[in-house]
């Protein structure tokens, strides 16, 4: 059983055991009836009370739900309320029961597909675009646990599906087509017995399909995105078959290749960076659609999660090229950028990687080491294999652990955390040296809180005594060290120091002396030979005497310690700022975060301390109470005391009771605290001594139980009836007042007992106390039926002691408060009458509170329904055990349970009493407009005490879930283990039994009193006082919480408010608008129509009031609450499988059958009655927008309820549309967008109900789906690539062949079937021929108004009105393009002929931005709707609009060419570009590139435009154009940039464009990629057509030429230096605009012209386009065939005679060594490096030093052998020494000593290499090479200088470690390198 899953009703000590059958058979009844009966509220208020985190079904039943709840989400509209509990709860099920396979169930997976891409590309007619796309993250959870659900055999339907929508030379939809392939391609294993299927359709085999997968990943290497997704998919599926799925060498190299580049580190610096993401011309059509741009499906890219979690399931053994290898080689070559002072964008991404490393190496050994594991042993990971791996991520972890950053420490800590869990042996011998090294720095405060941070993050597991002996023996010490950390002036440092010791404790730690015997043993030093580990492979072995020796000898430090210890706390609260002390009335929050971790943690350590130190303690805290008085530490003091009960409550008592009374009683004997004060913040300084020993005595008895108390009970009365009876300052009868609750609710409430680390019988056991440390990090299981807790259940004394208190101290009051009531509706009170009446009113609140446990709240059975107005979607629901939320009430413990008892009726009377007092001071306060402030306040808490508390409130048991919340995430307790500290099990007992409490004060009867209470609480809502207000509509949320039906009559009132009046009240309207946007209200409203639309219209008719904040306030209310608006859904039963399923439930009896009767009867009705309010609602709404005097602002919120409200469920109103028609035309901008938004909205519903309800018309008839395998429809296989190209040169039959709009269908491979429309009829009918009878009056109003005479002139006029902003920051307006194409799509050419006078007037002045802008956007528009207009009259638009186009395009200025080519881009998306063939042959024959022209922006706008075209319609226009032959060629050298850069973009995107696969079929293709290997055939370079390899040939032959012309002498730009630049931006745009295939294949042939070209200083363009392209080619990953080829070729240009060709291209090599580590052959990097070590030797000093730089980057992915061989090489360079020569003489044999110094200083920068590549760490050669670079410090230069250089870096990155590192030398060694390092004195 999970940990989420434990029972916890049965620790309680009233428990029954048949709670959860009872449970069960209510549920499933109710549940039954609201399914049948369709009655969406019902199944979401049932749902919320199923929640499996807390009831534990049957599996068989759970089955049955699961399958309910799937066949529910995915087949039957539901609103976002019930939609989001039923993917929420189907999640949560399917998540948290392991027990569930597929062998169970198995769920269809398109029905979830098609629900998603529906949500995802929706129509613009769907409704509620908000609420879907809010639905996305729901369904993404949701699939993301079905998987494991779908069939094995779905993995080919779902290629069968996405495969033919890939088109990766475009981006459009092609982001969502991975996300949607990564979620619903099936990854889990199959059912045990079942065996693989290798072939055919319905293939199971994942070994089959991988390659596909590796293929598809070849296409965008290194794009962050993909390689996120991609890599996602292959980690779940070797996670998921595990055992069954082995990936190949080729395979794990491939992975190992995009993880490295998901870090994106940088190797040489200033190079520029390749650009992450591809970007098309095209990049998605999601404009043309009501979804945001680029919108994909909300799938994180948890690029470093995934990584990690494919390092560690791919890893299984020790083999040669495994993963084990792959790793080791990865954590070389990132582990420089791990250290501190290496910190960069890359860090934070470096740590979660570590982190999640961990800990999925953790989950996956604690998975395979459970009993029920199904992973093969053979598949298993390895003790072996497991400890080299922590010892890599230790490594890397360590480095981490002093940060620059704090998410990088704390990540580290984690990291640590996970793998001491593994291998403690291995993480804390190492880390606990440093770490006592970093606790003891005194300068270095980073370091000392780090490691602070760290000990409290791994306490639990340093001091697990099972787990790890040895740190048992560091407790003492570390707790000692960690002392000086609570520090008053360092809050940080104390609360990582207190969370230690708060940690240490709740792991069982125990604070008592132990006796050592015998003589001491040999103690383990932490020394060099203990952090080392000498024997990785397997654990060391123990001795367990001296282990045991060393502990008990170190407890004897304890007793110093607590000493220590509490002094520092009292400190720390005595200098802590307190909320007593000051004006402010809230704390600081770190401060109030430290004190409650100081109380916290000195709880715990006085339950964990042994009894000997008992009177220590009493006397240390004795003496802090009474000789300090400071109010400023009261609320510590407070809490400190509190922290001392809890744990030792007898002791407490006896010190502090007696005297605390009495201290009390002396102050008021001399008279403090009688004078009247109503203030909370001012006191006298009198009070001081008074309020502490109230306080101290108040902190006693509220963690006291009843049994506590009664030994004490004369002197708890006499102090209680002091402070609450005498004294008159308010801040003491408020202390009063709180004893009174505390020891009235502590005498009668049912609570654990005392709780330590193990049960008292076993605490007090000699053994134990003897060996308790044995007992550490030992905790019970909390599912054993031998586990259980001590409760406290109140006996006969203390219900009698409490019943004395109500009977004596509360009773009195309630007469007390009437008779001033009455008094004071006489006169006006004084300030001593207003401070009684506080008091009264305060100490009947007080009583009230505390008679909760006496009796249960009254209850009465609540129906389905209105479970549902209260329970959907609440905030207090969250979270709360829903196993209480029945529709009766449960045991809770209460002391009186018999409603006919004499004691019962008592405690009622005495709260109907209270209530009918609190009803008529309420009363009487509200009708006075000069009521004292803090009485009224103090009323209004009192009335919802009356109301709400029944021993437990929603703040106070939402603080305790948070407090149980916290104590998980800061314990880090795992879900599938059922063990937790003793301390927790209690909190979450307690937690449960709060629960019950809270669940037993819902759904109260709405009594006369209570809403006559709430009813005078609302007035105050009203309040012309601020503070009165905000106290009353807390109050009001919480009662409306409590008792649901109580806020129905108030709703009325509220909305009332907000009406128009004579004289506004802006303080009454801020009021209402709180009230109308809490939960409660907000809910009850949107769900309920009698109250939805009055509030609706009150806020869009508020317009009244001019106050700013009024304003705000409307418009953030409609804002929260437009976004869940909806129209009424019609109730419909389930169909036929849905109610088969529902009836199979269990539990189901006589009356479900009339009951679904009348549920069906009831949801009738309300439908009914919606629906008829929906329909006024909207007219009035439109009322509201034709009203004139309706302000821009109140009529765009009447908008945005009226865009949600517009369903196609329900046909348009006319009155409705007809006003948005007219709105077109309005003088307000703000109108103009959103009556163009709704309009296309209500237009795309005509057709869509018009297409519906007829299906004779021609937009349906039209509409085909066609078998589309291998193109066959299309003519012949393959040829669907040049159909447009036939189509234009006049072939009919390609014209007439049905256009396919998918601009992916066939790229990739063919699918079997597509949707495709017939080519356009003959004749002049209309597409829209015949309209919906319901939506007629719609269609008519629309066509009235856009047929008027003179309306598009104005729709021109206004449309094309330029905005405030710049005219280059003017935009195309796709909602405006929408519109229109809606429009002409609608009426058809009767439209144009109308609108084409003002179009043709718009499109004509081309001197005004706005008129441009306008017209694009109505052509655009055009364009796109005629989509199903006949023959007759596209002829005719073409006839208008080609010469009009064609007068446009020629006239085209840099201001409005972007909107044009929007328009094109927004006419042409996902269409068959055969439908716009007048408009290619325009843009392609009519209109070519001349590049001889002299108006280069006129050629460069042509290429602008055709590449738009053919960059939206890709392959299926690339052989019209080249057909064409477009002279681009010709532009290579043009004079102008703008023309050649358009020309070299405009070649790459057209060439690029002619690439397609074009397989037959899906199985074809998977076949076919799988033959070319594991890792699929490679798509990461193409070479090109044969024209596209000819034109890059010529580009290269004709820059050749002109490069051999060039004269040397030549000044100025010539061809060779233009066509060079086209030529490199050729290249450049497939580096930053993708694909980059053909880059790829073709730049690395002309590298030598690339780094000659890179030399032209003289040209800064040319340069930086040379070396741009240089250094991207070598960032690139390539593919292993690829990449060989590059490093030839990037080698070649090493054999150059120019030093500056050389010196350049040694980074770049760097560079492509690092990126594609695992990519290249060890022959090719050997050769690399090798050649790169002979550069050290070069006569140019430059060379030699851009030669060290890449060898000491190589050397850090280097092998051991290789450093060795290194080493050795470079060694024997310096074994010749140099002659001496004098100063200032000439050697003998200068050619020959100046060979000899050129040897030496290849040898030293060699060496110097090795020790640059290292500079975190000490490997053994090291030491010795140092020496050998010392030995040439008195080398003449250059030799000397690179040897100072040398031992500077290794100073400064060996600073920080130095004292570790010197471990590693000898005293010879060090005493030479202390001569380097030391900087010389001159005095020495």
């Amino acid at each position: 059983m999970r940990l989420d899953e434990v029972n916890w009703a049965r620790l309680l000590p009233y428990s029954r055991g048949n709670e959860d059958a009872e449970f069960e058979h209510d549920f499933v009844a109710q549940f039954k009836v609201c399914m049948l009966s369709g009655n969406l509220p019902g199944i979401s208020a049932m749902l919320t009370q199923m929640d499996s985190s807390y009831l534990v079904l049957p599996v068989e039943m759970r089955i049955k739900m699961c399958c309910i709840l799937y066949e529910l989400t995915t087949t039957h509209t539901l609103d976002l309320t019930a939609f989001s509990m039923c993917c929420a709860m189907l999640a949560r099920m399917l998540r948290r029961e392991d027990r569930l396979t597929a062998q169970d169930f198995t769920f269809d997976w398109r029905k979830l597909y098609d629900l998603v891409r529906n949500i995802v590309v929706p129509k613009i007619w769907q409704d509620n675009p908000i609420q879907q796309r809010s639905k996305l993250k729901n369904i993404v959870d949701l699939i993301c646990e079905a998987n494991r659900f779908f069939p094995q055999s779905a993995a080919m339907e779902v290629f069968e599906e996405l495969l033919p929508q890939i088109q990766f030379n475009s981006m459009d939809r092609q982001i969502l087509t991975v996300q949607l392939l990564t979620l619903f391609v099936p990854t889990a294993r199959p059912p045990k017995g079942v065996e693989l299927v290798t072939s055919g359709p319905q293939s199971t085999d994942p070994q089959r399909w991988l390659p596909t997968i590796f293929s598809l990943w070849s296409f965008n290497l290194r794009t962050s995105v993909f390689d996120a997704y991609l890599m996602n998919l292959v980690t779940t599926l070797v996670l998921e078959q595990r055992g069954q799925l082995r990936l190949t060498n080729e395979q794990l190299r491939f992975v190992f290749a995009s993880g490295l580049h998901f870090f994106n580190l940088p190797v040489s610096r200033g190079a520029a960076t390749l650009p992450r993401n591809i970007s098309t011309q095209l990049r998605d059509s999601s404009g043309v659609y009501r979804m945001q741009a680029g919108a994909g499906l909300p799938l994180k890219e948890e690029r470093a999660h995934s990584f990690a979690r494919f390092i560690v399931y791919t890893m299984h053994d020790e083999s040669s090229g495994g993963t084990l290898e792959l790793f080791e080689q990865l954590v070389q070559m990132i582990e420089p950028f791990y250290h501190p002072s290496n910190n960069g964008a890359w860090s934070g991404l470096l740590a979660r990687f570590l982190r999640h490393l961990a800990k999925e190496l953790l989950q996956r050994s604690r998975a395979e080491a459970a009993e029920d594991c199904e992973v093969p042993i053979d598949a298993r990971l390895s003790r072996s294999v497991r400890r080299r791996l922590v010892v890599l991520v230790r490594t890397l972890a360590m480095l981490l652990l002093f940060s620059k950053g704090e998410d990088s420490v704390s990540m580290s800590h984690s990291t640590l955390k996970h793998l001491a869990e593994l291998e403690p042996d291995l993480i804390f011998r190492p880390l606990l040296d440093t770490l006592y090294t970093a606790i003891d720095s005194v300068t270095e405060t980073h370091r000392m809180i780090s490691a602070m941070r760290a000990l409290a993050k791994l306490a639990t597991t340093l001091s697990t005594f099972a787990h790890y002996p040895e740190g048992a023996q560091h407790i003492a010490p570390l707790l000692t060290l960690t002392l000086p950390g609570i520090d008053v002036n360092d809050p940080t440092k104390s609360y990582f120091a207190l969370s230690f010791i708060h940690n240490l404790c709740h792991n069982g730690v125990v604070f008592d002396e132990l006796l050592a015997s015998g003589d001491m043993p040999e103690v383990r030093s932490m020394s060099k030979e203990s952090t080392e580990d000498t024997d990785v492979s397997e654990p060391p072995e123990l001795d367990m005497n001296q282990i045991e020796w060393a502990t008990r000898a170190s407890t004897t430090q304890f007793e110093a310690w607590i000493d220590q210890y509490l002094r520092r706390v009292f400190a720390l609260m005595d200098n802590l700022s307190s909320s007593q002390d000051t004006t402010n009335n809230t704390s600081s929050s770190a401060d109030m975060k430290l004190v409650m971790m100081a109380s916290y943690s000195i709880e715990l350590v006085l339950k964990q301390c042994g009894s000997r130190y008992y009177p220590m303690i009493s006397r240390l805290i004795t003496q802090f109470v009474t000789s300090i008085t400071s109010l400023s530490a009261v609320e510590g003091m407070h809490k400190v005391v509190n922290a001392f009960v809890s744990a030792l409550p007898e002791l407490a008592h006896a010190s502090l009771l007696p005297l605390c009374c009495e201290r009390i009683a002396e102050e008021i004997d001399n008279g403090v605290g009688l004078t009247p004060s109503l203030s909370r913040f001012t006191r006298t300084h009198s009070e001081t001594t008074l309020i502490w020993f109230a306080t101290m005595l108040l902190a006693l008895v509220e963690s006291s139980n009843g049994r506590h108390l009664l030994k004490y009970k004369s002197q708890i009365v006499h102090a209680m009836k002091l402070l609450s009876g005498t004294c008159m300052s308010r801040h003491v009868y408020n202390i009063g007042g709180q004893m009174l609750h505390c020891v009235m609710l502590n005498l009668t409430s049912t609570t654990p007992c005392l709780t330590r680390s193990v049960p008292e019988s076993v605490w007090n056991d000699s053994e134990f106390r003897d060996n308790h440390f044995r007992y550490w990090g030992k905790h019970p299981n909390v599912v054993d039926d031998s586990f259980s807790l001590e409760w406290h259940t109140p006996n006969m004394q203390e219900i009698e002691f409490a019943q004395e208190l109500m009977r004596e101290m509360v009773e009195p009051r309630i007469g007390e408060l009437i008779a001033f009531i009455d008094s004071a509706s006489e006169r006006e009170p004084s300030n001593t009458e207003n401070v009684e009446l506080n008091r009264l009113v305060w100490i009947l609140r007080c009583g009230v509170r505390g008679l909760g446990h006496l009796v249960p709240p009254p209850g009465t059975t609540i129906v389905a329904d209105e479970l549902a107005d209260a329970l959907v979607g609440g905030d207090d629901a969250n979270g709360m055990p829903p196993r209480y939320r029945l529709d009766r009430q449960v045991p809770g413990g209460y002391v009186f349970t018999d409603a006919d008892s004499s004691e019962y009726g008592e405690v009622m009377d005495i709260r109907k009493r209270v209530g009918l007092a609190t009803a008529q001071a309420l009363q009487c306060v509200v009708g006075r407009s000069d009521g004292n402030v803090e009485n009224i306040k103090a009323l209004i808490l009192l009335g919802e005490s009356v109301v709400c508390y029944y021993a437990v409130d929603r703040p106070q048991f939402t603080s305790n879930r948070r407090t149980w919340n916290y104590g998980i995430e800061g314990f880090a307790m795992d879900n599938t283990i059922c063990e937790m500290p003793r301390i927790y099990a209690s909190r979450r007992a307690l937690l449960t039994q709060m629960s019950r409490l809270f669940h037993n004060t819902r759904f109260m009867p709405a009594s006369d009193l209570f809403s006559d209470i709430a009813a005078q609480i609302a007035h105050l809502c009203l309040s012309a006082y601020s503070e009165v207000r905000s106290y009353a509509v807390s109050a009001l949320d919480n009662i409306m919480a409590v008792v649901p039906q109580i806020k129905y009559p108030l709703i009325p009132m509220f909305v009332a408010e907000l009406d128009a009046r004579d004289e506004s009240n802006p303080e009454k309207m801020m009021g209402a608008l709180r009230v109308l946007d809490s939960l409660p209200i907000r809910r009850a409203c949107l769900r309920d129509w009698r109250f939805f639309p009055a509030m609706v219209l009150a806020l869009c008719r508020a317009q009244h009031e001019d106050k700013p904040q009024v304003k705000t306030m409307i418009r953030n209310t409609a804002v929260t609450q437009v976004v869940y608006v909806v129209a009424p859904v019609e109730p419909v039963p389930p169909g036929p499988l849905l109610e088969q399923m529902v009836n199979a439930l269990d539990g189901a009896n006589t009356d479900v059958a009339s009951a679904v009767a009348k549920s069906r009867e009831t949801c009738a009705q309300r439908y009914k009655f919606a629906a008829a309010e929906y329909i006024r609602l909207v007219n009035e709404l439109v009322g509201i927008l034709r009203d004139a005097g309706t302000t821009w602002r109140f009529a765009a919120i009447a908008g945005y309820y009226l865009d949600q409200l517009t369903s196609v469920r329900t046909a348009p109103e006319q009155q409705l549309v007809g006003t948005l028609a007219e709105y077109l035309t309005s003088d307000l901008m703000l109108f103009r967008e959103s009556a163009a938004l709704n309009l296309a909205q209500a237009i795309g519903m005509i057709k869509k109900r018009s297409k519906a309800s007829n299906a004779n018309i021609a937009a349906v008839q039209r509409r085909q789906q066609l078998d589309m395998r291998g193109g066959r429809a299309l003519g012949a296989p393959h040829a669907y690539a040049d159909l447009c190209e036939r189509a234009l040169d006049g072939d009919a039959d390609a014209v007439q062949t049905p256009f396919v709009d998918n601009p992916a269908c066939g790229w990739f491979v063919w699918p079997k079937t597509t949707k495709v429309y017939a080519a356009a009829p003959a004749g002049d009918a209309l597409a829209f021929d015949s309209i919906e009878e319901a939506s007629r009056p719609a269609y008519d109003a629309v066509r009235a108004v856009l047929f008027a005479d003179g309306k598009w002139a104005e729709i021109a006029r206004l449309f094309s009105v330029e905005s405030t902003r710049p005219s280059e920051e003017e935009m195309f307006g796709g909602t405006r393009a929408g519109l229109f194409s809606q429009m002409f799509s609608l009426f058809g050419p009767p439209l144009l002929d109308r609108a084409w006078t003002a179009i043709e007037g718009l499109a004509r002045e081309n001197e005004r931005v706005g008129a441009q802008r306008a017209a694009a956007e109505m052509i655009g528009g055009l364009l796109r709707g005629t989509k199903h207009w006949a023959q007759s009259g596209l002829d005719a638009m073409w006839t208008q609009l080609i010469p009009l186009l064609d007068t446009v395009f020629a006239r085209l200025a840099p201001d409005t060419l972007r909107f044009w080519q929007a328009a094109l881009q927004y006419a042409f998306a996902r269409r068959d570009p055969r439908r716009y063939l007048p408009l290619i042959r325009l843009v392609v024959y009519n209109r070519p590139f001349d590049p001889q022209a002299e108006a280069p922006f006129a050629e460069a706008a042509k290429l602008d435009i055709l590449r738009t075209m053919f960059g939206a319609w890709d392959w299926r226009v690339a052989s019209a154009v080249v057909a064409s032959r477009p002279r681009f060629l010709d532009a290579l050298a043009h004079p102008y940039k703008q023309v050649r850069d358009a020309a070299a973009i405009s070649m790459y995107t057209l060439s690029s464009a002619e690439f397609s696969v074009s397989y037959a079929c899906v199985d074809d293709a998977v076949d076919d990629l799988a033959r070319y290997g594991p890792l699929g055939r490679d798509f990461s370079q193409w070479a090109g057509s044969s024209r596209t390899q000819a034109l890059i040939s010529e580009m290269t032959h004709r820059v050749q030429a002109w490069k051999a012309d060039v004269e040397p002498s030549t000044v100025g730009p010539t061809n060779f230096s233009r066509g060079s630049k086209t030529l490199l931006s050729f290249f450049y745009v497939g580096f930053r605009f993708g694909p980059r295939r053909l880059t790829l294949d073709h730049a690395p042939n002309i590298l030598q012209l690339l780094s000659e070209l890179q030399e032209h200083h003289d040209d800064d363009e040319l340069c930086r386009l040379a070396s741009s392209n240089l250094e991207f080619l070598s960032q690139v990953l390539y593919t292993a065939n690829l990449s060989e080829s590059v490093g030839t070729k990037l080698l070649a240009l090493l054999d150059s005679s120019m030093w500056h060709v050389v010196n350049k291209a040694l980074p770049l090599l760097c560079t492509l060594t690092f990126a594609n580590r695992f990519t290249l052959s060890r022959e090719i990097r050997a050769r690399i490096l090798d050649t790169t070590a002979l550069f050290l030797e070069h006569d140019q000093i430059e060379v030699r030093q851009a030669a060290s730089s890449s060898l000491t980057n190589m050397v850090k992915c280097a092998s051991g052998h290789v450093i060795s061989d290194i080493n050795t090489r470079f060694s024997a360079k310096l074994q010749r020494r140099l002659p001496r020569v004098r100063y200032g003489r000439v050697p003998k044999d200068p050619q020959s000593y100046s060979k000899l110094v050129l040897t030496r200083h290849a040898g030293v920068l060699g060496l110097s290499c090795l020790v640059l590549a290292f500079p975190y760490t000490i490997p053994e050669w090291m030491p010795a090479v140092l020496v050998q670079l010392a030995e040439c410090i008195d080398d003449p230069n250059p030799i000397q200088s690179t040897v100072q250089r040398t031992f500077a870096e290794f100073r400064r990155t060996h600073m920080d470690t130095w004292h570790e590192d010197r471990k590693r030398f000898s005293t010879n060694q060090l005493d030479i390198l202390t001569d380097m390092l030391v900087s010389p004195c001159y005095y020495a």
